[in-house]
């Protein structure tokens, strides 16, 4: 749900309604908005109301790939136990394809290095 008032545009996610680790609900919405790594950042920025650090882009980066195989893992599942005419295949295989794609990466380890050095 979308909440538009005189200070702005605020995001409210009712799914997962709960204390969590913010990052994570962050990267759900990057990770499901399909948004490359400046609009990312941009979105980062407006969320926080001031530019990222390097550990916050390193958390929600590192989420991204919890959410893919979050995403991955409920095609799955979905794939045995729905009874929707739906391919849960191809869906599970796109994200864990990303999944893989950003631990391969080379900028993956600096991710890890970075959300270490953080604590």
């Amino acid at each position: 749900m979308l909440l538009l008032d005189r200070g702005g545009v605020k995001l409210v996610d009712w799914e997962y309604a709960g204390v969590g680790y913010r990052y994570f609900d962050l990267a759900n919405f990057v990770v499901n908005n399909e948004l490359g790594p400046a609009r990312e950042e941009a979105f980062l920025t407006a969320y926080l109301e001031r530019p990222p650090r390097p550990s916050e882009v390193a958390a929600l980066r590192l989420m991204r790939v919890m959410s893919d195989f979050r995403e991955a893992m409920w095609g799955v599942v979905q794939r045995t136990v729905s009874k929707l005419e739906f391919d849960f295949d191809a869906y599970a295989n796109e994200h864990f394809e990303r999944l893989l794609a950003a631990v391969r990466d080379p900028s993956f380890e600096p991710l890890l290095e970075e959300a270490r050095a953080a604590g």
